[in-house]
C-alpha cells in the first residue's frame, strides 16, 4: 500500500512537517508523484518509520538513528533485541518495586514485617541490571562468566548494613578523587586513600581481591569509554578516571 504524507503522518501519530523534515535530512526518503510531485511512501518506508519511532523511544538522536539504519537488517535486529532486553530489566526491576512498595505501605500499616534484606532488594536489583546492560559483556570477556557470575551473586546477597556501607564508601571515594584530581599530587595521602577505598568499594563484590586483577580492573577503565564515563561522570571532572587508574597502578603492588 502507499500512503500520502498526511496518511502516514496520521498513521504514526507524527505530523506532516515531521514527515518533511526526515525527508529534506535523508532520514525517511519519500517518492515522489509523476503527476502532481506529492510525496508517497511505500510499505518499506512505512516499516522505516517505525524503525525511527522504536529508536527515538529508546532516547537515539536523529544522527544515531540515521546511522543506525544504515547497517545491515542483521546489526539493526541486533540493535531491537538489545533495547528489548533493556527493557524487560526496567520492567521487572518496576514489578519488584512496586511490589517491595506494597510490602512497605503493608508494614507501616501493621501488616507483615520486611527482613531488612528485603527492604533493599529491588535497589539492589536495579543496580544489578545497570551493571550487566553496561558493564556486563566486557567483565565476561575479560574475566570469565564464573567469575562474573560470582561477583553479581555476592551483590544480590548483601545485608543492609554491607550495602550502606558499601553506598557510603563509594561516596568518600568520589570525594577523595575528586580532590586528587584537582590537584594532581598521586603521593599524597588522599591518593593512598583513594586506592584503599577503591579496593574496599571491589572486595563488597569480588570473592577474591588480588592486586592483578585490580590493575586488571584499571586498564579496562581506560580501554573502555563506559568504564572511563563512570568515574568522570560521578566526580564531575575530565580527567577522574585517568587519576584512578594512575593512582591504582602506583598503589596496586
Amino acid at each position: 500500500m502507499t500512503y500520502s504524507i498526511q496518511q502516514l503522518a496520521q498513521l504514526a501519530g507524527v505530523s506532516p512537517r515531521t514527515l518533511r523534515y526526515y525527508d529534506q535530512i535523508g532520514l525517511l526518503p519519500a517518492r515522489r508523484n509523476p503527476t502532481n510531485g506529492y510525496r508517497t511512501y511505500s510499505a518499506s518506508a512505512v516499516d522505516q518509520l517505525q524503525l525511527i519511532r522504536y529508536f527515538q523511544e529508546f532516547g537515539f538522536s536523529l544522527a544515531q538513528i540515521q546511522a543506525l539504519l544504515a547497517q545491515s537488517p542483521a546489526e539493526q535486529t541486533a540493535a531491537l533485541t538489545a533495547q528489548r532486553a533493556q527493557l524487560v530489566a526496567n520492567r521487572d526491576h518496576l514489578t519488584t518495586l512496586l511490589n517491595t512498595l506494597d510490602r512497605t505501605l503493608a508494614a507501616r500499616n501493621g501488616g507483615p514485617q520486611m527482613t531488612d534484606t528485603e527492604k533493599f532488594a529491588a535497589f539492589k536489583q536495579q543496580q544489578l541490571a545497570q551493571n550487566e546492560q553496561k558493564f556486563g559483556e566486557e567483565s565476561r570477556k575479560r574475566y570469565g562468566q564464573t567469575e562474573f557470575t560470582a561477583s553479581q551473586k555476592k551483590f544480590a546477597g548483601l545485608t543492609e548494613t554491607d550495602y550502606q556501607a558499601m553506598q557510603t564508601t563509594e561516596e568518600r571515594l568520589v570525594t577523595k578523587l575528586k580532590a586528587v584530581a584537582t590537584t594532581g599530587d598521586l603521593t599524597s595521602n588522599t591518593a593512598h586513600e583513594v586506592y584503599d577505598l577503591h579496593r574496599q568499594r571491589l572486595c563488597f563484590t569480588w570473592n577474591n581481591y588480588s592486586a592483578e586483577a585490580h590493575r586488571g580492573l584499571a586498564q579496562m577503565y581506560l580501554d573502555d569509554d563506559r568504564f572511563a564515563r563512570y568515574y568522570n561522570d560521578r566526580v564531575g571532572l575530565a580527567n577522574a578516571t585517568e587519576t584512578l587508574v594512575a593512582i591504582i597502578q602506583r598503589y596496586a603492588h
